[in-house]
């Protein structure tokens, strides 16, 4: 049977959504648990993936392996667009990396992309912006572009990364699985919301927010449950 597949980084992003599942099997690999079961009336499998890139890629492809209908990403990011305010989301409609070198790493070498960004599934992106006009959230919902790497972004690094690429947001799992997502023909979605922003920044600020954030993020998850999913 397929599946939805759902993946965090930290336990506040995913483990109230563990919590609602009825869960029928847990899976123990490479030192990560995957949940199996219902939630929402959905079957899906959900996993904490921990922070990273390489985490966030091995859980993605352990994830596909069982064979999933879609892999949505769900969990916090900074803001980089000051426009956004803590507790916004971001519906993530294109995503890549701004650490690394996006011509040679990922256009003149395997996966061979024409352009560095990696889409977002449209039917997923349209079920969540459906979605989110029904949700309760607290901040604005945002569409567009994030970026990832492997550090936290404060607020002097901001700056050369939205010259180069303009995002609206920054997190460190979300390229990393699109990235596996894209190579396995899996539909992909990430939706983040927002923990830090240009004007709050900081690790404090972050910790002092994650929690508060995350649940903006499963609240749209919840909205786009009940509206059923769009691929089967």
């Amino acid at each position: 049977m397929k599946r939805l597949g759902i993946i965090a980084a930290a336990d506040d992003e995913i483990q109230p959504l563990i919590d609602q599942m009825q869960i029928e099997s847990v899976i123990e690999t490479a030192k990560l648990k995957l949940f199996v079961g219902q939630w929402q009336k959905q079957a899906v499998i959900a996993v904490r993936c921990g922070v990273g890139k390489v985490n966030a890629a091995l859980a993605a492809q352990l994830l596909i392996n069982q064979s999933l209908s879609a892999l949505l990403m769900t969990g916090t990011a900074g803001a980089l667009d000051s426009r956004l305010k803590i507790g916004d989301v971001v519906i993530l409609e294109q995503c890549t990396y701004h650490d690394v070198d996006l011509q040679g790493v990922l256009m003149d070498y395997h996966p061979y992309m024409k352009d560095p960004w990696f889409t977002s599934d449209p039917k997923l992106t349209a079920w969540a912006k459906a979605a989110a006009t029904q949700a309760d959230l607290q901040g604005q919902v945002w569409t567009g572009r994030g970026v990832t790497g492997d550090q936290f972004i404060d607020q002097d690094q901001r700056d050369s990364i939205i010259e180069r690429l303009d995002p609206l947001c920054v997190d460190m799992e979300s390229a990393a699985v699109a990235h596996v997502a894209y190579v396995n023909d899996v539909p992909f979605l990430a939706i983040r919301a927002i923990s830090d922003t240009p004007f709050n920044s900081g690790l404090e600020v972050y910790h002092a927010h994650s929690e508060s954030a995350a649940k903006q993020a499963l609240i749209l998850f919840n909205a786009m449950m009940r509206k059923g999913k769009p691929i089967e």
